[in-house]
């Protein structure tokens, strides 16, 4: 490809982003986070007001507030201080969704320049910013732009270190950002000294296709021990087989396009890539245990998991930069595209701009409880709970879509309760007890079949498209509902 070629690429790229923060919906773990914030922000400490996100039964929730203790700490940081400066808003989401997307690309671009030259940046940053999952993050305000700056950084300064042996100045931040990134992702500090040291370990040996698989599988099973599932549980081997696959897709193809690793003969590049292949390892691993986690939890196939959560290998991100930076340090002239993948890196590249295209075509309707809870943020009244109808997966998420919309500075004091249909709720509203303050009723895209008797349907209002099954409902009698 010519070099008006990579710029055409990159300004589409940059036009994907700009579409995605105006047109993706924020996303479910987003909202959760800016909810701790907004906490925070009120009373200063960060609290899940509505009850935690895994809840003991299947069917319902109980609205008990969950402490963030402290977990995400830096991004909870960050946004935190974009609402201090930009006010608390789903515009505000979006904005700070794009300009870590645009920033993630203006860092590629300019360590690239500073350790190699301006063509590997220009390419680098083209192909970064038709990435699909850091397009998905600008606009849905993932953590994945924020982390891929972070490494991009860190993985500058290994270089910069490896290239001025006496200048240990530089070693400081790769320690940090390890920490950093534990933080974001809401791990123990203690994760963070365990992947210092089996990255200097790593550093040392050979990392052969043996230990990458011995790693993975350690991993997986420490994820799964610790959530308290079986090691024999049946979707371990699946889960794991899934994530190597993911891998190969998001790295393999869509980071190197399909071009295989060159003869390394430079030792600091054959250094880091030991290092970045045991990151690789452990986040092969760590993905391949969540899902067996989230399948345990939701009493789901693991196929139906790997659906649900189909966009988890976007954790792999990270080493986007990492992974081409090896091939450049070993030879400064390296091609991303040559004889010997240029097939099938054209062919990739197209299938990642038609990807894009295709999901920002789709996920314009994906904002009901959004744009109910705006709705309800300027109807509801002090003592007015929320019960929230829904059988689609990840339930608490979506309920807590709408709490920014309906409480953005979270002081209000109505509470949102989950049910499943078939859970008994219409005899829990007559009992008034636990449901005794509810005066409202959102229904997810999932849908009721019958509404029941002294509630009516509220008109949402909005012009933007929505799914047909979402429903709003009210107490439609003067009286107290449960006097």
């Amino acid at each position: 490809m010519e070099k008006r070629h990579w710029k055409l690429l990159l300004l589409i790229g940059i036009s994907f982003h700009f579409i995605a923060a105006y047109m993706m919906p924020i996303g479910l773990d987003a909202h959760v986070h800016a909810t701790y914030v907004t906490d925070q922000i009120d009373d200063g400490e960060g609290h899940l007001e509505w009850g935690e996100l895994r809840q003991d039964s299947s069917d319902g929730s109980t609205p008990v507030e969950y402490s963030s203790e402290d977990r995400w700490f830096v991004w909870h940081l960050i946004i935190q201080i974009w609402f201090t400066l930009f006010g608390v808003s789903i515009l505000a989401m979006h904005a700070l969704g794009l300009f870590i997307g645009l920033g993630c690309l203006a860092t590629i671009f300019f360590v690239t320049k500073n350790l190699f030259n301006e063509e590997q940046a220009l390419k680098i940053t083209a192909l970064a910013s038709i990435y699909p999952p850091l397009i998905r993050a600008t606009g849905r305000l993932y953590q994945e732009g924020a982390i891929l700056i972070i490494s991009t950084l860190a993985i500058y300064c290994i270089i910069k270190a490896l290239r001025n042996k006496n200048e240990y100045k530089w070693w400081i931040f790769p320690i940090v950002s390890i920490f950093i990134i534990a933080s974001f992702k809401g791990m123990p500090l203690w994760m963070g000294v365990c992947a210092i040291i089996g990255i200097y370990l790593s550093s040392r040996i050979n990392m052969n296709l043996l230990i990458f698989v011995v790693v993975s599988i350690v991993v997986e099973l420490f994820v799964v021990y610790r959530n308290n599932i079986s090691l024999m549980d049946s979707n371990i081997i699946p889960a794991l087989l899934s994530s190597f696959i993911a891998a190969v897709i998001f790295l393999y193809l869509a980071a190197l396009l399909g071009r295989n690793t060159p003869k390394l003969e430079s030792s600091d590049s054959m250094m880091i890539q030991n290092g970045v292949y045991l990151i690789m390892a452990g986040l092969i691993g760590w993905i391949a245990g969540l899902w067996v986690t989230e399948a345990h939890i939701a009493n789901a196939s693991i196929f139906e998991t790997l659906y649900t959560l189909r966009n988890n290998p976007r954790y792999l991100t990270l080493l986007f930069t990492p992974l081409l930076f090896i091939r450049l340090l070993n030879n400064n002239s390296y091609e991303l595209i040559n004889n010997q993948n240029r097939g099938i890196a054209h062919s990739f590249i197209i299938i990642m701009v038609i990807i894009n295209a295709a999901v920002l075509s789709y996920t314009v309707g994906e904002r009901g409880t959004q744009i109910i809870g705006q709705q309800l943020g300027d109807e509801i009244t002090e003592q007015q709970d929320i019960l929230f109808i829904s059988d689609s997966d990840l339930p608490m998420h979506r309920m807590y879509s709408m709490h920014i919309t309906i409480d953005p500075e979270s002081d209000d004091s109505n509470l949102a309760i989950w049910r499943t249909s078939d859970s008994g709720w219409e005899n829990e509203l007559l009992e008034c007890e636990e449901l005794a303050n509810v005066h409202w009723i959102v229904v997810d895209y999932t849908g009721i079949d019958l509404i029941p008797e002294n509630w009516q349907t509220v008109e949402i209002d909005t012009d933007e498209t929505i799914n047909s099954g979402y429903q709003l409902l009210r107490w439609s009698e003067d009286n107290e509902r449960c006097p």
